[in-house]
This record gives C-alpha cells, structure tokens and sequence, in this order.
C-alpha cells in the first residue's frame, strides 16, 4: 500500500473513531406532555393544598344557558327537560335545541318533587301523594300510585324511585304502579332537589346550597359534600337539580337555568424519556399537589409492563401545586379531603402511560447539557433569617442533526400557593409552574418545557408577587441560563432506589387525650381536624397499630453525570443545600415531592423551634401522623444518600 494510501487510510479511521466517540456521548431523547384535568365524568373535585375554609374549595361553576322561570321542580331525560312551576303548570324543552323553548303539556298541582324514568315522570305533592303520567304534549292525566310523605327530592335510579323528606331521611321503593311501601335506607339532610349521575344520588341542600353526592350500594353509605357557595364561582342561588348526558343541570331562583362545569386552565402530565446503550430512563412531572407511594408504584407497575422500563428508573415528581385536584387521601381533614375519586386517578394514571408512550415515539438523538443558577423568588416562610433553597439548574437536549433545542428539564425550589383573585383560589392550575413553562416555552421557541419540584417545604413566594409576577421573575432566571456556560453531559444511565424508616417522637396516648378535650365543642375547622387527628391517634394506641416510624423513599437517577437526588415528602430548603454544598461541582439537581408526599419533611431548626411552627409540627396533623421525626432526621438521610452515591 502507497503512502498516500495509508494516510488516506488513517484519517478514515481516525474520523470514524472521533464519531463514534462523539455519537457514543449522545441520548435518545424524548418529550411529551398529557392533560390530566378532569372531564365530564367527574362532576365535581376538591382541591388539594389547603384545609380552609372549612366548606371546601371545589373546581365546579355554572355556566348560564337558559331561562327556567318560576321552577319548583326540575327533572330530565336524554333529550327533555321538564319543569313544574309555581302556577301549577308542566312544561317540557328540548336539551339539544340551540336556545332552550319551553312548551307547555299539562298541569302538575301543588308539586314538590319530580323525576324521569323508564319513559314515564314521577311527581310528588304537598297533599303526600305519588303520581306518574306519560310524558307528552296532550296533557295525559296523573295516575296515583301511593304515598310520598313530605317528599322534598325525587329521582329514578335502576328502576328504583329514590325520595328524601322534610325529616331529613333517605327512602327507596318499586316503580310498581301500586301502592308498595317505602323502605328507609339513610340520612339526607335538609335535601331541596335529587337527581342522579346513573350511578351515584346527587342532592342540593336547602338552606347552604350544597351539593353532595352518594352511592346506593348500601343503606351505611354516607354522603361526600362536591360543591360549596364560594360567592366567586358558585352562588347561593339555586333551587332544583337534574342530571343527564354527562351534565348538571340547576335552575335558580333568578328564574334562569345553568349547567355545572370544572373551573379549571389546563394541567398536565410531563414525560421525558431518555435512553442510552438499551438503558432507559423515564422523569414523569404533574401538575398535582401530591400523591401516595401506593399510586406512583401502581404508575411504574404499568409501565414497567408496557414499556420495559425498569420501575427503579421512573421518577415521578409532583408540582405541587395548590390548585390541583384531590389525589391523595387526608385524614384527618374534612371528609372530602380524604379519598381522591379513583375515576381521576385513572384519569392521571393513563395520561402518564399516554405521554410515555408519546415520549418514546418522539425521541431523537441528543445531547444534553447541564447549567446551574440561581433565583430570588421568595422566602424561608419559617424563618426568614434563615436560608432557602435557591439553586435552580436546567438540561437542555439539542438534537444532533440540527443542534436546535427539543426540550429542557428545569428545577426549582417554589411552593405554588399565591392566587391573584378570589376566582383563582377555587380554580384548577398549575399556577406559576405552569406560567413559566408556558413564558419560558414562548421567549425561546421551544415546544417542550419541563419544570421539576424542589426541596420547597419551607419557601413561599414573596407576598408582594402575583402569581404571574413570580412567573415573571422565574422565567428571566431561566432564560439566562441559556446565555450561561453550561456543560456537556456524558456517560451511561444508572439508577438507585431505596427507602429509610425514620424514627418518631410520638405523640403520647395522653397528648392526644388532651388534644381531644381542649378542641371538642369547637366548630372551626382546625379544631375538628384536631379531634379527628386524636380521634385516629387514639385508636392506633389501643388497636396497637402506631407506627413509630416514617418511610422516606429516596430515588438517585443519574442520566450520565447528570445526578439526581429525589426525596419523598415535602423535604424543606436545607436537604437541597446541604446536599448541593456536599456534591459540588457536580452537576446536580435536588428534588423533593417525589414517588410519595405523605408528610412534611423537616430538619432540626424546625422540630426544636420554640414556638410550634408548621413544617416542624403543626403539619403532622393535617398528614394524620403520629409523631415528629427524631431531632437529627436530616443527619440519618444525609448519611443514606451519601452511600446511595458511592
């Protein structure tokens, strides 16, 4: 071979290796986002992050869309309304016309209640009497088949007449055209109107306007209160409600008719998929408050077995927001607060397998680069003297072939609280999470923004800040990351799982009998919180059943020498500093509100400040909890994840 030759031979060689060292630093990365807001098959959500008021917040409103003059009483089928009213009339309008055009068909005397089934209406009256008659416009005549003492709410369910009376009772009986008995099945308090979703009871209450709602799988079931009057979204107004086609229906005594809907800007399901050498590596992000350890394993579970992703490689981290939908049980809080609707759960559940599967399909090529900063957006809400997590670090993946930037995962330390308007405070959002996204996502031209949680459990933003001011102010810090010198990210992906029982200083058997004592005969809403709290306390005394200690499950996914250190619970400012102080320069970031948010997660300062203070004490009663971690918690977490990183 000539010389020449074997120097055109060489450079080849060398040129084929420099590419492959150079592909060889690159990732299949994919992103990929999923709505998880509610749909019509939820009626009504309570929203998570804040015990008060004591009525609850709930994500629905009304939407005007009618007339529905002098109504007593309302029911409905797939396709009419019928209304009785005041002068003693019965009228019907069509559900599917543009504008709603009530026709008269008969008279309906002295109604109380009325409901739809099976082709015919059932109607009660104030002489205590239960009629039916057909439905149509030749003001066919009321038949009499039996009794319905004081019925204040009627409805047709499974070919079952369900009616609540004055006395504050449930009652059920046969449609049977005869005079069968009723059989009392429960309470109803102070009902005004009953409807149905097809499934469950659904009833307005007279004197505070509430709506509530029931099963009817068994005559113990109790009712779960899914709508307050909060003077913003939701009047003191209305007097008779039907349900059909997915829809509430309310009339109102200003004569007009609504249909309910969520109060809700978009949330989501954030997805980014990262893979490398047939690893793989999956940062799911949601707009939620928080969830329970049960649920995020359920979530891995299904895409472990869909996607062959190893469950110790999904991070699941949650914005906590505080504008979010119920998805975590608590308590000791108001009876709505503590079961999320598993129909929402499925709903976040198969948008996260949605946005994986999309992440996946969508993934390119890239590389990563790292960049760290720093924000000033709020302050250490549990002593301002001292320090707060204000690291904020960004990856930005470029695809290959273009260099054009495909997405960015951020991290923050913020606590999405702050509303600007009263209709805020009982709106679903992500809050300023979701704004800097968005901002961030315009000012650069990029389609895919991810923004992961932080150690914020004792940050508020500054008071001074609008929600969309603090999302200002984040956005800049961000964007000058871009302009930063950020660093390349290489290597292989590995991951690390593990949990750590921390020690508890219970509360004592007689600590929660005086609890019990000093809060009961009081009706805000702390205090009833604190007589559940002992309530439960005392019975995992007696039944032997208090744990003594509380699991932290600690998730270390390095994506090359990209680190990251997730924390369970709503770990406070000094785990992300300590840990970014120990670990640097290396590039990491810090999280916390990952895999399980079942309690705070304090450090000494907290615990041992002389005055009872929220994150290091108070907060354990909103979580249910029997005690306060030991005084050196963040010594004994510290120590796990310092070998975690070995």
């Amino acid at each position: 071979m000539s010389r020449t030759k074997v120097q055109i031979f060489a450079g080849f060689i060398t040129l084929f290796l420099l590419q492959n060292f150079i592909f060889g630093q690159n990732y299949l990365v994919g992103f990929s986002k999923e709505s998880i807001n509610p749909n019509a098959t939820i009626l009504s959500s309570p929203l998570a992050g804040f015990g008060d008021p004591k009525q609850g917040r709930f994500s629905i409103s009304f939407q005007e869309t009618g007339i529905a003059k002098n109504a007593v009483a309302m029911c409905s089928s797939d396709t009419k309304f019928y209304m009785a009213t005041s002068d003693n009339k019965l009228w019907q309008a069509d559900i599917t016309a543009g504008a709603l055009n009530w026709v008269s068909i008969g008279t309906a005397y002295y109604v109380t209640a009325l409901a739809y089934g099976n082709g015919k209406l059932y109607g009660t009256d104030k002489y205590n009497k239960l009629w039916t008659k057909n439905p149509d416009e030749n003001d066919s005549p009321w038949v009499n088949i039996g009794f319905a003492y004081e019925t204040t709410g009627l409805t047709f369910l499974n070919n079952k007449l369900y009616g609540t009376k004055k006395n504050n009772t449930l009652w059920v009986r046969d449609t049977s055209p005869f005079n069968v008995p009723w059989k009392n099945i429960g309470k109803a308090n102070a009902v005004r109107s009953l409807t149905n979703d097809g499934t469950n009871l659904i009833a307005l209450s007279k004197y505070d306007n509430d709506l509530w709602t029931r099963s009817i799988s068994s005559s113990n079931d109790s009712w779960s209160k899914i709508g307050a009057p909060n003077r913003t979204t939701y009047g003191t107004y209305l007097s008779n409600i039907a349900y059909t086609n997915n829809k509430l229906y309310l009339t109102s005594s200003k004569n007009k008719l609504y249909y309910a809907q969520h109060n809700q800007t978009p949330i989501y399901a954030y997805a980014s998929y990262f893979e490398k050498n047939s690893k793989k590596a999956l940062i799911i992000t949601l707009d939620l408050c928080g969830i329970n350890y049960s649920f995020s394993r359920k979530i891995k579970a299904e895409i472990k077995n869909t996607f062959n992703i190893d469950e110790n490689a999904i991070l699941i981290n949650c914005s906590h927001t505080h504008y979010a939908p119920l998805s975590q049980g608590y308590s000791c809080l108001q009876d709505f607060y503590r079961n999320p609707d598993p129909k929402y759960l499925d709903i976040v559940k198969n948008s996260v397998l949605t946005a994986t599967q999309n992440a996946i399909n969508n993934k390119t090529d890239s590389n990563l680069s790292f960049v760290k900063g720093k924000t000033n957006i709020g302050y250490n809400r549990a002593d301002i003297s001292k320090d707060l997590d204000n690291n904020i670090t960004m990856v930005m993946a470029k695809q290959s072939n273009t260099n054009t930037v495909n997405g960015v995962i951020m991290s923050a330390s913020t606590h999405p609280v702050w509303h600007s308007q009263p209709r805020d405070f009982v709106t679903i959002s992500s809050n300023y999470v979701g704004a800097t996204r968005d901002k961030l996502g315009i000012l650069k031209n990029i389609n895919n923004v991810q923004l992961m949680q932080g150690c914020a459990g004792d940050i508020n933003p500054y008071k001074t800040d609008t929600p969309d001011q603090t999302a200002n102010k984040l956005t800049q810090d961000f964007s000058n990351l871009f302009s930063a010198s950020s660093s390349a990210v290489t290597g292989e992906i590995t991951v690390k799982f593990d949990s750590i029982a921390i020690p508890l200083n219970n509360f004592t058997f007689n600590k929660a009998v005086s609890i019990k004592k000093a809060n009961t005969g009081k009706f805000d809403q702390t205090s009833e919180r604190n007589v559940r709290w002992a309530n439960r306390i005392i019975h995992q005394y007696t039944s032997g059943t208090l744990a003594k200690s509380a699991t932290v499950y600690i998730q270390i996914l390095k994506i090359g020498d990209w680190n990251i250190i997730a924390l369970s619970r709503e770990a406070v400012s000094q785990y992300a500093i300590d840990l970014y102080n120990h670990f640097d320069p290396m590039k990491l970031t810090v999280l916390g509100y990952s895999n399980d948010v079942s309690s705070y997660l304090p450090v000494k300062w907290h615990i041992k400040k002389a005055v009872p203070n929220y994150e290091g004490y108070e907060s354990f009663f909103i979580y249910g909890q029997s005690g306060v971690p030991v005084d050196n918690v963040e010594d004994i977490i510290l120590t796990k994840i310092y070998t975690m990183m070995q």
